[in-house]
């Protein structure tokens, strides 16, 4: 606290005065039109060192924290007006939010000669946003940001200091998408707070739940992360939609499947007769089908139920070549041809990867329409990745199929598959962060080739 320069007969007014405004936790100054001080009360934790009478804040306090306080004074001089406004001072301690005013005072002339300033701490009002664990920034009317919390500064790499006092938009630039901006406008405009979930792009790459509120100094935004919840969602809808294709299974082809089993057993005579030998291959067929969907929905009930969906690392060679030998065991009328060699590559997946390899082998020979159904499977190691392509000498896929083919349950060719076990890939596929696209076969067929993250030579010893 300076000494005061008023006239020692107005001591007790001084002295009521500083009073106030220690009370208050405000600060006060009495400055020229130059904005040096002729008096000064300092409430702040850490008043400055220096002797402050004659000297501007410009000379007392680093520009970030004088300027705010000396546009007031100068604005009260120039306009010869009252102004009084919110700013915000970065200080060692952190954040300190002030509510400051200023008047013109004149000289016997009737000329301005200097301008009388008081400014509080409304810090408490902001200790709250400090605690919350939102993410929070608060705006002028002219969007100049005026608060900006340490988990805002978290989340975007940006201190409060290089944002304080910056305009909004330049502070975000374009990472900022246009619905975002038109919203926080809005309310600004409008007054009426809004709730709202948002995405928010690379390089944040996450969903927060926003809330704005408007009052006469700006806005004050809320920002929730709210990944794992979306992420949650996200889940259960996909485990619906997978419900609702077992339901399908379930009440449809299963049903049918036993029907027909029931129909031809019935048929059958304690003495088969050499002519009822291609009921018996019916039935046969069925039951294996049935068979075959039972584990594709087992399959999915694992991957829907899985406690984790982290990938890991996976050798290829060892899961592929044993559902080559597998299928081949079970359909010993057709060719699976491996071309070149498996090389040894680890991939980002898990151990349901063998079931898309069983899938899309039997699936090349189940729709396959000639006598000796022929299966080519191929590996192509590549940088980042690698690629499994499996072709067959079957009809192949129409192009208006070929995009739909692994929707839940497309049934593709018109076969009397469920398309459960594609559906199934696609789903694998995707939780791995890989691709499955079908394309023509040369002369004939299709072939489906599945492209999966693999991990480098160096992670693997390293690991």
């Amino acid at each position: 606290m300076s000494e005061s320069e008023l006239p020692d007969d107005d001591e007790q007014l001084r002295r009521f005065l500083e009073l106030a405004l220690e009370t208050g936790r405000m600060n006060g100054a009495h400055v020229d039109a130059e904005l040096r001080h002729k008096w000064v009360h300092d409430s702040a934790i850490e008043p400055p060192t220096a002797e402050p009478l004659g000297k501007t804040d410009a000379e007392l306090f680093s520009a970030e924290i004088a300027e705010p306080a000396m546009r007031i004074k100068e604005d009260a001089i120039d306009t010869e007006a009252r102004v009084e406004r919110e700013f915000t001072s970065i200080k060692p301690e952190g954040q300190r939010r002030y509510r400051g005013a200023a008047e013109p005072l004149y000289d016997d002339d009737g000329e301005v000669d200097g301008a009388m300033f008081a400014a509080a701490d409304i810090s408490d009002r902001y200790r709250f946003l400090r605690r919350t664990t939102d993410a929070v920034y608060t705006v002028d009317t002219d969007w100049k940001v005026t608060f900006w919390s340490d988990r805002m500064a978290k989340r975007t790499g940006t201190d409060p200091e290089e944002v304080i006092g910056e305009n909004l938009w330049v502070v975000f630039g374009d990472e900022i998408s246009d619905d975002l901006e038109t919203k926080l406008r809005e309310v600004m405009d409008s007054g009426e707070p809004a709730e709202f979930e948002h995405y928010l792009p690379e390089p944040f790459d996450y969903w927060v739940e926003i809330r704005v509120f408007a009052d006469e100094h700006g806005l004050s935004v809320y920002a929730r992360d709210i990944s794992e919840r979306k992420a949650y969602e996200e889940r259960l809808k996909r485990q619906r939609d997978t419900l609702d294709v077992l339901n399908g299974v379930l009440s449809h082809d299963i049903r049918n499947d036993l029907q027909l089993v029931t129909a031809y057993t019935e048929m059958i005579a304690e003495h088969i007769p050499e002519e009822h030998d291609s009921h018996v291959e019916i039935i046969r067929e069925r039951a294996q089908h049935a068979v075959e969907l039972t584990k594709s929905a087992s399959d999915i009930s694992n991957v829907l139920f899985a406690e984790s969906e982290e990938r890991k690392r996976v050798g290829l060679r060892p899961l592929l070549t044993a559902e080559i030998d597998n299928v081949r065991a079970s359909y010993p009328d057709a060719a699976i041809l491996v071309d070149g060699q498996i090389d040894e590559v680890t991939v980002l997946a898990d151990e349901m990867l063998a079931s898309v390899f069983r899938n899309l082998l039997k699936n090349a020979i189940q729709h396959n329409d000639k006598p000796v159904p022929e299966v080519h499977v191929a590996v192509e190691e590549r940088p980042e990745e690698v690629v499994v392509s499996i072709a067959d000498n079957g009809p192949g896929v129409a192009d208006a199929h070929k995009e739909t083919i692994f929707g839940k349950g497309e049934k593709g060719l018109g076969s009397s598959g469920t398309g459960i076990g594609l559906y199934l890939v696609n789903m694998l596929v995707d939780r791995y962060g890989g691709e499955i696209q079908v394309t023509d076969n040369d002369p004939e067929g299709a072939v489906f080739r599945l492209t999966l993250p693999k991990i480098a030579q160096q992670e693997r010893t390293d690991a």
